[in-house]
């Protein structure tokens, strides 16, 4: 008999929330930002999707700054709407059902903060 045991920490919650993250830099005035979608969140992480190579702008073990945009019409965020932490990419595959897409896991190096937006 073969039993499957969770090794994950945290509950992941599936969400699709727009996401914009940049690669953090030496030089702040030569950062990109760049969009995708949440396809999974915890307390520990998130996977996101984007359409661009990131290969072009994330390498594993790159620390990347991230905000996610909450529906406000979903909560009572009226002073609010963003969550920001910073993470590091520790998986970066093409999804084979999605063309020209890719995922991007990260663990986050700090909580999860909302922001004034």
């Amino acid at each position: 008999m073969v039993t499957w045991f969770e090794k994950r920490r945290h509950h992941r919650l599936t969400a699709a929330l727009q996401i914009n993250y940049e690669r953090m830099k030496a030089e702040p005035d030569k950062s990109e930002k760049h969009k995708g979608f949440t396809e999974n969140i915890s307390m520990g992480g998130l996977f996101f999707i984007c359409n661009e190579p990131p290969i072009e702008t994330l390498r594993i073990d790159d620390v990347v700054s991230i905000s996610i945009k909450i529906p406000r019409h979903n909560y009572d965020l009226s002073w609010t709407n963003t969550l920001q932490a910073r993470g590091k990419v520790v998986r970066i595959e093409p999804l084979p059902d999605r063309p020209k897409s890719f995922g991007v896991a990260l663990k986050f190096l700090e909580d999860l903060r909302f922001v004034n937006s």
